[in-house]
Parts: structure tokens; C-alpha cells; sequence
């Protein structure tokens, strides 16, 4: 019962940091009906950011703001630079730049930080606290705690405001906002930029526990998006609903099955979301399904 409850805890930390992922992935194809797939990669380079930021001698709070931000500022070029020039194409050309953009990414870590693993200090102390049994660390509950107060806020921004709503309509119909003196491309910008913070804020809060590796980002993509598939691709309770659940999955797995079969099941759930249900458990777009 005690390795039980120790699993749920650990699970809740790794679940609000997959549940800004996946809310980011939901974001983004909200309102533009694009998928993302450099989203993880645009995480793990936020950390990245902050580790030289810290080598400076800069504060951990300034360190991570500035890792937050250059995600933030990369999302905002990557959509000025790459995405916007292809949307008049086809779905499948910006889907498959985003994709060359997340190589790009990599790519350019290994060669301004290089490619053996680096490591970032936590934002809090992991010495753990002693609760009938169970431990939990002042980090976890930080991670959490950021967590609920970046997405609630988030969610009911874009589930009650007018800005909510005008993303909301650009994915929907994005010659008809235009009517109403809303500008789709800029709606697009605001989804890439609060996207690339959220991603951003996800890099920082795993890189602590999983250490830094070029190739991080496309574990946190893959996880990410099936949390978001899961809870329907467009849904941003559902994301959210989504990555606890996926935490919960893979780490039970992890400890009861083997600890190398973590990732498998990300795509193992994705798969069978998109074969049983694929509006997933709060979504009503299947659109979402043509691009994967």
C-alpha cells in the first residue's frame, strides 16, 4: 500500500508537468488547427537557457524566467519565420515543418551545449517531508503549485474572454472573425507564444528529475501529445485531465511491470484513443485524427 501511495504522489507531480505539455499541444491546435511537434522541443530548450543563465552567476528565479522566456521568444519566431508563410498550403507542409524544426532544435543544442547529459538544480529542496509513510519533497509540491496557477487561470481566460473567445473562432472560421475586427494571424501568434511559455515552464520544472539531453524534447512530445489526444486533441480541461492520467499510466507501469516500458505506454494509449475513441475522453473534433 505504501509503494501504492508513493506511485499516486509522484504521479501527480509528473502529471501537472505532462499536463502543461499536452495543454500547450491543445493550445496551439485550438486555435489553429495545426499540430505541434516541435512543442517538445522547444521545452527541453528552455532549460537549456537557464543552465547558462545560472553559469553566469544570475539568480535560479532570473535563470528560469529567462529559460520561460527564450521558449517563448522561439515560438513567437517560429511562427512569424517558418509557420505563418505556409498556411495558405496544405495541413500536412507546416505539420512537417514544425517537425524539421524540432531536428533544427536538437541540432543546435548539441552543438552550443553538446551532447553528454547536463544537469539543473530543482526550484525547491528535494530533501522529502514524512507523511504516514509517505514522502513528498517541497519541489513536487512547487511543481504542482505552478502548475495550477498558470493553466487555471489560463483555461478560464479562454473559456470566458473575448480573446478567448477570438481563438476559439479563428480555428473555427477565420475568414468570419475578420468581420469582427479580429486578426487571425495575430490570434495564431498569441496561441504559439503562450504555448512556447507553458512548454517552456514544463522544460524547467522535468529537467531537475530527468537531467538535460538533446533528445529530451521528443520524449516530452510524445508524452505530451498522447496526454492530449487522450483527453481530446482542442479541449484544454481535457489535456489537463490527460496528462495526470498519463503520469498515472506510465508510473505505474515504471514501478509494477519495468521501468524501461514508461514510454511505451504514451504510445500505446495514443494508439488506442485513436482506434477506439479518437474525439478522446472531452474532445468533439476527429479533424485532429487526418493530421496524425
Amino acid at each position: 500500500m505504501a509503494i501504492f501511495g508513493q506511485t499516486i504522489i509522484s504521479a501527480v507531480a509528473a502529471g501537472a508537468i505532462y499536463a502543461l505539455i499536452a495543454v500547450g499541444f491543445s493550445l496551439i491546435y485550438q486555435t489553429t488547427k495545426l499540430v505541434n511537434f516541435a512543442h517538445g522541443s522547444i521545452a527541453i530548450l528552455a532549460p537549456y537557457v537557464s543552465y547558462s543563465l545560472l553559469k553566469l552567476g544570475l539568480a535560479m528565479p532570473v535563470a528560469v524566467l529567462g529559460g520561460v522566456l527564450a521558449a517563448a521568444a522561439f515560438a513567437f519566431v517560429m511562427d512569424r519565420v517558418v509557420l505563418a508563410p505556409l498556411r495558405t498550403r496544405h495541413i500536412s507542409v507546416p505539420i512537417l515543418a514544425t517537425v524539421a524544426v524540432a531536428i533544427v532544435i536538437e541540432a543546435v543544442i548539441s552543438l552550443v551545449w553538446g551532447s553528454q547529459p547536463l544537469y539543473l538544480e530543482s526550484l525547491a529542496s528535494d530533501e522529502p517531508w514524512r507523511i504516514s509513510g509517505l514522502s513528498i519533497t517541497p519541489n513536487q509540491v512547487v511543481i504542482v503549485g505552478i502548475t495550477g496557477a498558470v493553466v487555471l487561470p489560463l483555461l478560464w481566460i479562454i473559456a470566458t474572454t473575448k480573446v478567448g473567445r477570438a481563438m476559439r473562432g479563428c480555428a473555427q472560421d477565420p475568414e468570419v472573425v475578420t468581420l469582427f475586427g479580429v486578426s487571425p494571424a495575430r490570434m495564431y501568434l498569441l496561441s504559439f507564444v503562450l504555448g512556447g511559455v507553458l512548454a517552456g515552464l514544463a522544460g524547467v520544472l522535468i529537467a531537475p528529475v530527468t537531467g538535460l539531453k538533446p533528445t529530451g524534447g521528443l520524449e516530452l512530445s510524445t508524452i505530451g501529445f498522447s496526454a492530449a489526444v487522450l483527453g481530446g486533441l482542442g479541449s484544454l480541461p481535457g489535456a489537463l485531465v490527460g496528462g495526470f492520467l498519463i503520469a498515472l499510466l506510465i508510473n505505474m507501469t515504471q514501478v509494477y511491470l519495468s521501468a524501461g516500458y514508461g514510454l511505451g505506454v504514451a504510445y500505446l494509449v495514443m494508439a488506442l484513443v485513436l482506434l477506439v475513441r479518437v474525439r478522446g475522453l472531452f474532445g468533439d473534433d476527429i479533424e485532429a485524427v487526418r493530421q496524425v
